[in-house]
C-alpha cells in the first residue's frame, strides 16, 4: 500500500483537508459529527485501503479544514465533498458515511447520483426534521445486547425495514 497523501482543496473561502490512501476504486469516506479522518479505526481503514483508494475528508472547521465563517448545513458539506472529488479528478466514487457523514453521503447521492457507484451507510439515518424514528419495540435493549438480535431478528429487522418491503425470514413456500 502506498503512503498517505494529504491534499488541501480550496473552495468558497474554506480549505478542505483530505487524505488519500490505498489503491483501487475510489471510496469517499465521510466522518460523523466533529470527527476527523484520524478517528476511524486504523485496522478498518487498512482493510478498506487494501482494495480501494480512500479519500478521507475532514469537514469544514474540523481536523485542519477551515471554514469561511458562514453557517453551513448538510447540503453544503455534500457540495464540498463533490468539489473535492472533482478537484482530485475522480469522476465516479463509492461513498461511505458514518453517523452525520451518512447524512452527507445520502445528500451527496441524491444531488450527485451520476457520480456515485455505491452508497455505504454506517450508524446513520435520513436526518432532518422529517426523519422516521424507530418504533418503540426497537429500543436500546436491542442495540446494547447484540445477542438478543439473533433471537429477535424479525423484530429487529422490522425496526429498519417496512414489513411490506422486506421479508428476510420467509421460506420459499411462503414467498411463492
Amino acid at each position: 500500500m502506498e503512503a498517505d497523501s494529504l491534499t488541501t482543496v480550496a473552495l468558497d473561502g474554506a480549505q478542505i483537508i483530505c487524505k488519500r490512501v490505498g489503491k483501487g476504486r475510489p471510496l469517499l469516506v465521510l466522518n460523523g459529527f466533529a470527527a476527523t479522518s484520524a478517528d476511524w479505526d486504523p485496522s478498518f481503514i487498512d482493510r478498506l485501503a487494501s482494495s480501494n483508494e480512500l479519500i478521507l475528508l475532514n469537514n469544514r472547521g474540523i481536523g485542519g479544514s477551515t471554514d469561511d465563517g458562514q453557517s453551513f448545513d448538510i447540503e453544503k458539506l455534500a457540495a464540498d465533498a463533490a468539489h473535492v472529488i472533482e478537484t482530485l479528478g475522480i469522476e465516479h466514487a463509492s461513498v461511505m458515511g458514518w453517523s452525520m457523514g451518512g447524512f452527507i453521503a445520502q445528500t451527496f447521492a441524491a444531488k450527485y447520483a451520476a457520480r456515485v457507484n455505491k452508497l455505504v451507510l454506517l450508524s446513520t439515518d435520513p436526518g432532518g426534521i422529517e426523519a422516521d424514528l424507530a418504533s418503540p419495540g426497537c429500543g436500546p435493549d436491542f442495540l446494547t445486547h447484540p445477542a438478543r438480535l439473533t433471537s429477535k431478528r424479525g423484530v429487529c429487522c422490522s425496526c429498519f425495514f417496512q414489513t411490506t418491503s422486506l421479508n428476510l425470514f420467509a421460506t420459499n413456500s411462503e414467498t411463492s
